[in-house]
């Protein structure tokens, strides 16, 4: 394997890899998994740089990669079965995965976010922004673990649901 090869390859990753990141935080609904997962990803993408043929989409290929290193980690933290990690898979259309797809969609979302009333908003950036956990922000919050849970179950859902209005609205249709 050429260091070219292997230095073309990082660079197409360097390039998509907000589109990498989407999809791997689409499978894991976690930021800092995902973060992992594209970090792995990236180490076996430059790993296997010879295996890579230059005129397919680097994007799918990637992907792939980052699904297996979902499935991996999946394995390791026992949250998603295999099978829910494949389901979850099969329903991203890799191929309108772009390589600005987080940042393009962020802008949606954090006006969807100011939708929200304020103490959803407050449980969206303890758990995604600070990355705490549901028990750590029910004992933050005076709250139960159940409450706190179905609380951002509701705030993720009217999140998807106002995304997918946006982007029916900009003709796109298709949420990550």
């Amino acid at each position: 394997m050429t260091d070219s090869r292997v230095a073309t390859v990082q660079q197409l990753f360097v390039r998509h890899q907000s589109a990498v990141r989407a999809f791997a935080i689409a499978l894991t609904g976690d930021f800092a998994a995902a973060d992992d997962v594209v970090q792995e990803t990236f180490l076996t993408v430059t790993a296997k740089a010879a295996d890579f043929e230059p005129d397919t989409n680097f994007v799918a290929w990637a992907c792939a990669i980052a699904r297996l290193k979902v499935l991996e980690h999946r394995r390791t933290a026992k949250r998603f079965s295999p099978a829910v990690v494949e389901s979850l898979a099969a329903s991203i259309p890799i191929a309108e995965i772009g390589p600005d797809l987080g940042q393009a969609r962020l802008p949606l979302l954090l006006e969807c976010l100011k939708h929200l009333p304020p103490r959803s908003r407050e449980l969206i950036r303890l758990r995604y922004y600070l990355e705490q956990g549901p028990s750590e922000i029910a004992t933050a919050l005076g709250r139960s673990v159940g409450g706190v849970n179905t609380a951002l179950l509701k705030a993720r859902d009217a999140l998807r649901d106002c995304m997918a209005a946006k982007l029916a609205a900009d003709g796109t249709g298709v949420i990550q």
